[in-house]
């Protein structure tokens, strides 16, 4: 399974950073739709740090969309890191899907965590680096 990685970040308000590494799909999208519920449960914001996803798929990005909606119904931030100077399959997913500006992402993880903590959950703020 490839790796998910979650880190608390104990500034307040608290606010968690779950990093996904290698490919992703259908395999462990469950686990990250579950590590996302119950982070959101806990009422904490949350960044999800993609700049190591090699691949992510439809299933994934369901779960990610899922945990943005929710993180919005609980007035929640919730924010994406993606690094701008590259184009990878995860900016192609998002660009052929219309879905980059239903999340707030970030080139840089501070950038990622302070607007989650202000509440930001929607609206790609993506910059080339």
């Amino acid at each position: 399974m490839a790796p998910i990685s979650v880190t608390l970040a104990p500034r307040d308000p608290p606010a968690a950073v779950v990093a996904l590494v290698g490919e992703h799909d259908a395999y462990s999208a469950g686990r990250l739709d579950s590590e996302l519920g119950v982070l959101l449960d806990e009422g904490r914001r949350v960044v999800v740090d993609l700049r190591d996803a090699e691949f992510i798929d439809s299933t994934t990005l369901s779960a990610l969309l899922r945990a943005r909606q929710r993180a919005e119904k609980s007035t929640l931030g919730f924010a994406l890191v993606l690094a701008g100077h590259e184009f990878t399959q995860v900016h192609q997913l998002l660009d052929l899907t219309g879905l980059g500006s239903a999340f707030a992402i970030f080139p840089t993880l501070d950038d990622a965590l302070s607007a989650a903590r202000s509440g930001r959950h929607s609206g790609s703020v993506r910059s080339a680096a």
